[in-house]
C-alpha cells in the first residue's frame, strides 16, 4: 500500500524532536540570560538562584562561576543532541523515503526510540551536573512540594517553565504512547496516535504542570504567616485554577462530539490570559501600571521607582508579554495562523518559550531590585 509522503517540515522536526529542540533552545536562552544579567547589568544571580544547599557550610558559587558552569553543561548537551537529531532525521528519511518499500524492522525500532533516549540523556546530564536541580525536580513532582525561602525562587522558575513546556510535553507524551503500542510503525515519531487523545492523555499531561504550580500556591497559602502572604498565594492559585474550566470544556466537547462546543472555552481563555497578564505586570514584575491597590495608587508609578534596566526595556517586555499571551486570540479573530498545520503549532510553542524567557528576565530583575531596596532601607 502506498503511504502518504512526509513533508520536509515533518522530516526536519518530527513530533517528539520538537520538544527536544525546544529543551536545548531553552537551555541556551537561560545561559544567554544569566550572562547578560551578570556581565552587563551586574546582577548577583547567586543571591537569587541557589545552586547549593544554603544550610551546608560550602562556599556560595560566584555569579561568574554559575555562568561558566551553565555554559559547560549547555555546550555538552548541544554537542550530544544536535548530531543525534540530525541522525534521527536521516533515519526518518530512510524509513519513509520509498513509499513502495517497507523498511527493515530493526531500522524502524532504532528510529522510534531515538527521541526517548535523547530526552533521558538531556535530563541525565542536567541532574548529574546539579544536585540542587535534581532535588527541586523531585520535590516538585512529589505533589507540588515547594521549599520556603531562600530556595523558593528555584522552585518557581522551574515549575513556571514547565507550564510553558506543557504543549511540547503533550506531543512527547503522545509519541511515547504510540511507541509503546506500536513500536514498529515507521510513522511513530511524526503522527499523534488516536489512543492518546481517546484516553485524554494529552489533557492529563497538559494540566499536570499547572496543577503542580497550583498545589505549590496552596501549600504556601497554608503555611503563610502574614495576611499579605496568604492573599498573594491565594490569588496566585486563582490564576492557575483557570485551567480547570478549560479542561472540562475540552473533555465535554470530546465526550459529546455531536454537539457544538460553543464559545465558553474562549471566554475562559480570555479570562486566563487577562488575569495572567495583570499578574505578570503587577505581582511578578512589581510594575505600577496596573496596580490598583491602595498601596499601588499611593505609588502612582507607571513602572517602578527602583529599576535596573532602561525604561524602554520594560515597555518592550510588556508589549511582548501582552502580544504572546493573546496570540491565540489574534488567530481566533483572523481565522488563520501564521503558518499551516504542524509548522504553526511549533511556531506557537516557540513563541511561548520566548515569552517565558522575557518573563524570567524581568522577574529576576524585580527580585534583585527588591533585594537592593530592602538593603538600603534603614532599620
Amino acid at each position: 500500500m502506498v503511504q502518504e509522503a512526509l513533508s520536509q517540515f515533518q522530516i526536519l522536526f518530527p513530533l517528539p524532536q520538537r520538544c527536544i529542540i525546544l529543551l536545548v533552545a531553552g537551555l541556551w536562552l537561560w545561559y544567554w540570560q544569566i550572562s547578560i544579567l551578570v556581565k552587563i547589568f551586574h546582577i548577583d544571580i547567586s543571591q537569587l538562584i541557589f545552586s547549593h544547599d544554603p544550610t551546608e557550610f560550602t562556599p556560595r558559587s560566584s555569579p561568574s562561576k554559575l555562568v561558566d558552569s551553565t555554559h559547560r553543561v549547555v555546550t555538552r548537551i548541544t554537542k550530544i543532541i544536535i548530531p543525534w537529531h540530525i541522525l534521527t532525521c536521516y533515519l526518518l528519511h530512510q524509513c519513509n523515503g520509498d513509499q513502495h518499500y517497507a523498511p527493515e524492522v530493526w531500522l524502524v525500532c532504532l528510529l522510534n526510540v531515538q527521541p526517548a533516549c535523547q530526552f533521558i540523556t538531556i535530563f541525565a546530564v542536567l541532574f548529574s551536573s546539579s544536585a540542587m536541580l535534581l532535588r527541586c525536580f523531585k520535590n516538585i513532582l512529589w505533589f507540588g512540594n515547594i521549599e520556603p525561602k531562600p530556595l523558593r525562587f528555584n522552585y518557581i522558575l522551574i515549575t513556571d517553565s514547565l507550564t510553558s513546556y506543557s504543549k511540547p510535553l503533550i506531543d512527547f507524551g503522545l509519541y511515547l504512547c504510540h511507541l509503546v503500542l506500536d513500536p514498529l510503525d515507521e510513522k511513530c515519531i511524526v503522527t499523534r496516535g488516536a489512543l492518546g487523545a481517546s484516553i485524554n492523555l494529552d489533557l492529563i499531561i497538559g494540566i499536570t504542570p499547572v496543577t503542580l504550580r497550583f498545589t505549590q500556591c496552596i501549600r504556601e497559602w497554608q503555611r503563610s504567616i502574614t495576611r499579605k502572604e496568604a492573599n498573594a498565594a491565594l490569588f496566585n492559585a486563582i490564576k492557575y485554577s483557570f485551567s480547570s474550566p478549560m479542561l472540562m470544556c475540552t473533555v465535554y466537547s470530546r465526550s459529546h462530539p455531536g454537539e457544538k462546543p460553543g464559545n465558553s472555552i474562549y471566554w475562559f481563555m480570555l479570562m486566563s490570559s487577562t488575569y495572567g497578564f495583570w499578574w505578570d505586570m503587577t505581582m511578578d514584575w512589581n510594575l505600577g501600571i496596573f496596580n490598583f491597590s491602595s498601596q499601588g495608587m499611593d505609588r502612582n508609578e507607571f513602572l517602578r521607582g527602583h529599576r535596573i534596566y532602561p525604561k524602554f526595556a520594560y515597555c518592550i517586555a510588556m508589549f511582548i508579554d501582552f502580544t504572546l499571551r493573546f496570540a491565540w486570540l489574534w488567530e481566533f479573530i483572523s481565522g488563520a495562523g501564521v503558518f499551516d498545520g504542524e509548522a504553526n503549532i511549533f511556531f506557537l510553542q516557540t513563541l511561548e518559550l520566548l515569552r517565558r524567557w522575557v518573563w524570567i528576565f524581568v522577574k529576576l530583575e524585580a527580585e534583585a531590585s527588591a533585594g537592593e531596596s530592602s538593603e538600603k532601607t534603614p532599620e
